[in-house]
């Protein structure tokens, strides 16, 4: 089975292990939110990408498959979805974002906005 998890945050293996087996095909799809609104419309995402490459790795540290890939992007978690959809083909996706006063401005309401289906492939919705 080919799997996305696109996630914002660190997740742990037990989290990952509801969503993801062992001989699954893993992409792990990390958005980089950590930056403020200026920050953003200067493209001024150096920090933020590397605070995503770090999630990226701890996830793939914790995840029950190896990752065939880690990619970090600056667009919008629901956009991130549509294009590992597309590119990925996956089976299934896997969604996990802060909410409330945990999450960024980027990832604020993002969950709400993604259904439980794209094409479908079904979307599961981890909060954290």
């Amino acid at each position: 089975m080919r799997v996305v998890v696109v996630s914002s945050v660190e997740l742990d293996r037990g989290q990952l292990a509801e969503h993801v087996a062992p001989e699954d095909e893993l992409f792990v799809v990390v958005p980089a939110v950590q930056q403020s609104r200026l920050q953003w419309l200067a493209n001024d995402e150096d920090d933020a990408r590397a605070e995503a490459e770090s999630v990226g790795e701890a996830i793939e540290r914790a995840a029950p498959a190896d990752a065939a890939s880690i990619d970090v992007k600056p667009d919008l978690p629901r956009q991130l979805v549509l294009d590992a959809i597309a590119e990925h083909r996956p089976d299934r996706v896997v969604v996990a974002l802060r909410e409330g006063e945990e999450a960024t401005w980027l990832e604020e309401g993002e969950l709400e906005e993604l259904p439980n289906e794209i094409d479908g492939i079904p979307l599961v919705h981890v909060r954290v």
